[in-house]
This record gives structure tokens, C-alpha cells and sequence, in this order.
């Protein structure tokens, strides 16, 4: 047998044997919480987010909303992260299929027009695929992630939360802009990612209509506009 092959069945036989971490009925209690609270803000805005509305959507009895979050704005800061991880968490797959379709394209065959603007097409498809998906099956996360980046305005506390989420959605654009502009990225990545977003929250209340030709032709534009095409 290979080393590789025999290196690999040692460390899957090693996994088997580790015992699995069951998390404790108070994190789970604490998760379904907060999950709550995403729905709530999502439904009701900050203001119509309190324990009682959230304690009423979990079918928790109000004591345990007031036990783990004494502070409603601290359980609303909570929630507010747990839906900024769970976006981060998603955005990752429609940027690694976009690195993996880019380099298995050689370098020098990036420079061709005719290379770039088939790749630009399929980049663009990819995006609005993703883009209308989140726009119906993630509603939710994203009205509330619209609603954190308004609320900073009047909660000065979630502005390093707010900062860290936006970085971190910045890096993967800033590498997907490096390829195309080694100057500048950080700027592309700016637009690209704010007019993305734009155009996801505009489209949250078509969720019967959405605009499928708005938003392909916005990701073709803004794609081909990044890889200086016309």
C-alpha cells in the first residue's frame, strides 16, 4: 500500500476513535435564541426586536431569552454575528469556483480578448446564479445584514462588527481583482462587492418578480468592466 494511502487510513482510523463533542442543551438552547432573533429582526426591525417577540418566535418561555441574554441589545450584537458568520460561510463556494475556473486558464491565454470575454461570460453567469439564489432562498440573512449596516448609524458599538464583515467579504473580491488589475484591486473590490449588494437588497421584496435581466446585466457589466473589457 502507498505511504499517502496509508497515512490517510491511519489519520480516518485515529477520527473514528475521537469521541464526539456533543454541545450541552444550554448552547443549544442559547443557538435557537439567537436564531430566532435573526427572524424577528428580519420581520420586525430593531425596534420590534425584544425579548418577548423573540422568546414568542422560539416557543421558549421568556425567562430563558432573559437568562442567557440579560441585555436585548447584546443578544441583538449576537445575533447580528451569528448571521454575519453564516454569510461569510456561503460566500466562500461562489468565489472558489470562480479562482478554481480562472487558473485552470494559463496566464498568457488570460491575455487574449476573445479568451477573456468568454471567461467573463461564464464568470457573470455564475454570479447572477448566485446572486438570484441568495435573493430567494437566503431573504432572511440578507435583510438582516442590510439592516446591521444601517443600524451602526445610531449603535456605535457594532462598528468593529460591521468593519470585520465587510473585510472579510473584501478579501476574496480583492483576489478575484488581482488577476486583472494589479494596481488597484482594493478599489474594484469595493465597487464590485457594494454594487453586489445593492443589488441583492434592492431585489428582497420581488421575491415573486425578481429581476433575473437587472441582475445579469449588472454582473455582466461590473465583471466585464473588472477585466477591462468593453
Amino acid at each position: 500500500m502507498p505511504i499517502k494511502d496509508m497515512m490517510s487510513q491511519e489519520l480516518n482510523e485515529k477520527h473514528k476513535k475521537l469521541p464526539v463533542k456533543r454541545r450541552s442543551k444550554g448552547e443549544l438552547t442559547r443557538e435557537k435564541i439567537l436564531i430566532a432573533a435573526i427572524e424577528v429582526l428580519a420581520l420586525n426591525g430593531i425596534k420590534g426586536t425584544t425579548h418577548r417577540a423573540i422568546a414568542s418566535h422560539a416557543q421558549l418561555q421568556l425567562s430563558l431569552t432573559t437568562y442567557y441574554f440579560k441585555d436585548i441589545q447584546e443578544l441583538i450584537h449576537q445575533a447580528f454575528k451569528l448571521n454575519s458568520d453564516r454569510i461569510l460561510s456561503r460566500a466562500d463556494t461562489i468565489l472558489e469556483a470562480a479562482f478554481t475556473t480562472i487558473t485552470n486558464i494559463e496566464k498568457k491565454e488570460l491575455r487574449k480578448t476573445v479568451v477573456k470575454e468568454v471567461l467573463c461570460q461564464k464568470l457573470a453567469e455564475m454570479t447572477a446564479e448566485h446572486l438570484i439564489d441568495n435573493i430567494k432562498h437566503q431573504a432572511i440573512s440578507l435583510a438582516v445584514e442590510q439592516l446591521m449596516l444601517t443600524e451602526i448609524q445610531v449603535t456605535p458599538e457594532l462598528r468593529l462588527l460591521v468593519q470585520e464583515h465587510e473585510l472579510a467579504q473584501l478579501v476574496p473580491y480583492e483576489q478575484l481583482c488581482s488577476f486583472f488589475n494589479k494596481v488597484s484591486p482594493e478599489l474594484d473590490a469595493k465597487i464590485m462587492y457594494t454594487v453586489f449588494s445593492q443589488l441583492q437588497y434592492s431585489q428582497l421584496t420581488k421575491q415573486v418578480s425578481i429581476d433575473v435581466n437587472l441582475i445579469s446585466q449588472t454582473t455582466r457589466r461590473i465583471i466585464s468592466w473588472i477585466m477591462s473589457l468593453k
